[in-house]
């Protein structure tokens, strides 16, 4: 039998003798990725540690062993964990266990395996008195699991409610550190070896004597330097290529430079152009707005309240775009959007007391959006009323513009001009801005389309309509 068979045999019996069902995970599910984040961790340890041994030749005894030995475990029961973790297909959930087997047989499952096998251990037991060097390469396979930890930071990246731009800032911070860390490690076994031969940059350099601490900083600077600009000969710190392979090897190392400084701007203004994106088309926009107001030979008091317009939308990120993103969805996913932010407020207009979960929701949608300044007219007094308002941020007062007395000011979270839903009729008070506000509004004709399928709530609105407005 193949390992996959003969583990999911082992999974089967543990099940039926403990009487314990082991739960399939899914692949999105916070206890998987709970779980994913100690694999990465013990996966970015072995990429450090690793290397860092065999380079600078470091023996690990004590805590050390006993870290490397829980994170070998960890791989260990992460290959089981793997046996019982669902996956996605065309956006379909899979939890057969057959076919978890089968496509993680066919994807990960032997690089696990060989990342996992404990040849540091039998290296100890077959020879005792192995040097750090040889532990440290028989210890390197755990390499193999280090790249698919940076799929890790892309899920985060994408579902995570972080800001994408710093996990992406710091896939790259570890990305360049991992590069820069290995090369490191490189430069300081080539001239260990070299001693051996009496041809070794460590032979004339203050670093023979020094601590494994300074070793590794000062090689590791010196090496960025290399790779970053391109030579180190005005650092002076005592590492200078003497045999051909050095040399050899320092010329690689400014040829993987310009590579590495490539993509690292190309990374940076990648990100910072996905920054800026949002900001960019405000300004063009924003430039078509002047050049068109500017043409039409607009008062520059008005031009400057066009403008104030825009840069409100700007700041409370209320441009058109985001509107475009949401449309975009499916009437499902768009219907539950809108139900989040408008469910509580419409709920509290006594003309829709009982309605139904389905007929809110309808309701719901057909609402529309709108920003208006400020010392604008939303409702005029003894204007014909078609809609009513929910304010979602800001203020409005309403008056009367015969008297000018003041009602009252309403803020965030009220609503106003329900009755003309049901009666067409003149308003009786004027209602205008005092800042600028957010709203949305319910028009009769579409109010109408949507009780046309709830005829029952149609009279049920009348009913309350008259009783609570006094209107027959």
């Amino acid at each position: 039998m193949m390992f996959a068979e003969k583990t999911r045999n082992i999974l089967n019996w543990f099940e039926s003798k403990s009487g314990l069902k082991i739960p399939t995970l899914h692949p999105e599910g916070i206890t998987f990725r709970s779980w994913e984040i100690l694999v990465v961790l013990v996966n970015f340890y072995n990429g450090v540690l690793v290397p860092f041994r065999i380079g600078f030749q470091t023996a690990y005894r004590g805590k050390w062993l006993i870290f490397d030995l829980l994170g070998d475990l960890l791989l260990i029961v992460d290959i089981f964990v793997r046996f019982n973790v669902g996956y996605l297909e065309h956006g379909e959930y899979v939890d057969d266990p057959e076919k978890i087997m089968q496509r993680y047989r066919s994807t990960s499952m032997y690089r696990h395996l060989a990342a996992s096998l404990p040849l540091d251990i039998l290296g100890r037991i077959v020879m005792p008195a192995a040097s750090p060097v040889v532990l440290g390469f028989l210890r390197l396979p755990r390499l193999l699991r280090v790249h698919k930890s940076f799929s890790v930071l892309n899920w985060w990246e994408d579902k995570a409610n972080i800001n994408p731009f710093l996990i992406r800032m710091l896939r790259l911070a570890i990305l360049i550190f991992l590069f820069t860390h290995w090369i490191a490690c490189l430069w300081f076994l080539i001239g260990e070896i070299g001693i051996n031969s009496g041809s070794s940059w460590l032979l004339d350099s203050p670093l023979a004597g020094a601590s494994t601490a300074k070793r590794y900083l000062t090689t590791f600077y010196w090496v960025l330097s290399v790779l970053t600009i391109g030579e180190s000969g005005d650092l002076d710190l005592g590492i200078q290529p003497i045999s051909p392979l050095e040399g050899g090897f320092t010329l690689l190392m400014v040829f993987l430079g310009v590579s590495m400084f490539a993509y690292i701007i190309g990374n940076v203004s990648s990100l910072v152009l996905s920054l800026d994106s949002a900001q960019s088309k405000y300004r063009e926009k924003l430039d078509q707005l002047r050049v068109y107001l500017r043409r039409n030979k607009i008062p520059l008091n008005l031009q400057e309240e066009v403008i104030n317009y825009y840069d409100y939308r700007w700041q409370t990120k209320k441009d058109t775009d985001e509107i475009d993103v949401v449309e975009e969805l499916p009437v499902s996913l768009k219907a539950k959007v809108y139900l989040h932010l408008h469910k509580e407020i419409i709920e509290k207009v006594p003309l829709f007391e009982g309605a139904s979960s389905k007929l809110i929701e309808d309701i719901v949608m057909a609402l529309k959006s709108e920003i208006l300044p400020p010392d604008i007219y939303v409702i005029q007094e003894g204007h014909l009323g078609h809609e009513m308002y929910f304010l979602q941020r800001g203020e409005v007062q309403a008056f009367s513009e015969k008297t000018g007395k003041i009602y009252r000011n309403m803020g965030a979270g009220t609503f106003f001009g329900e009755i003309a839903l049901v009666y067409s009729g003149r308003r009786t008070a004027a209602i205008k801005t005092l800042s600028y506000c957010e709203l949305f509004v319910l028009y009769k004709e579409d109010f109408d389309k949507v009780l046309a399928n709830y005829p029952e709530f149609a009279e049920e609105v009348k009913r309350i309509a008259a009783e609570r407005y006094k209107v027959s």
